[in-house]
């Protein structure tokens, strides 16, 4: 069972590493539990990935080496909700229209708390609360492609639903299209429990990191050419 990062206060840091896992051509490899565990290390308090687009293998070994909690969305005609189960993560993600009496009742036999991703809307926030759901998933990409004069009408629509939500006795978690200009206007918000973050990170680990990787390489060709030297 995963634990919450201990020195985390305010909002929880979910990193999604989907981005990373869809930006290799090949087959995502065992480099994925160490870009979990270095998530880990960094300070992140969540890891959310999709089952179904993961070897269950490499699934498993990256729940396996995680200290932190581990976050499943279970996409419709994806993995089978037994396989997203056997990995026991401390929470499961589905759309609203996949979910149902059952499947809320068999995540919470196995003690997993289920999570719907849903619309900014308060009839939708009150739906998830009837499937009994704990949690429940705002998207915030909106933020990131509104136009100006919108955004903060979008801000609205999820600070409302974030609020109703909360009064149900549902925690909310924000993903999609956050980045570090518009992060901590999502984080102080007090009605939300968890901002996940995975595009940005990839782009922004790419910019700042571009410097380190060429270094690497460049000593690795430099070190094989001095052993190649008679």
């Amino acid at each position: 069972m995963s634990y919450l990062n201990p020195h985390s206060t305010g909002s929880e840091f979910c990193v999604d590493l989907m981005p990373l896992v869809r930006f290799r051509t090949d087959r995502p490899g065992p480099d994925l539990v160490q870009a979990a565990t270095a998530a880990q290390s960094a300070g992140a308090d969540a890891i959310s990935l999709v089952a179904g687009e993961i070897a269950p293998g490499l699934l498993t070994a990256i729940a396996s080496a995680l200290m932190i909690r581990l976050h499943l969305h279970l996409p419709a005609g994806g993995a089978s909700l037994a396989e997203a189960i056997s990995v026991r993560p401390h929470r499961i993600c589905l759309a609203i229209v996949d979910v149902s009496a059952a499947i809320a009742q068999q995540l919470q036999a196995h003690g997993i708390e289920l999570a719907l991703a849903i619309d900014s809307s308060i009839e939708q926030v009150q739906a998830a609360h009837a499937a009994g759901a704990c949690a429940i998933e705002l998207d915030a990409s909106k933020l990131g492609t509104a136009e100006i004069a919108n955004v903060d009408g979008e801000f609205a629509r999820l600070v409302a639903c974030a609020a109703v939500a909360t009064r149900l006795g549902m925690q909310v978690q924000i993903a999609h299209g956050i980045d570090l200009t518009n992060a901590g206007r999502l984080a102080v918000l007090g009605d939300v429990v968890q901002i996940q973050v995975g595009q940005a990170l990839l782009v922004r680990a790419i910019v700042v990191g571009w410097q380190l990787a060429v270094g690497e390489m460049k000593a690795v060709l430099t070190q094989a050419g001095r052993q190649a030297q008679p």
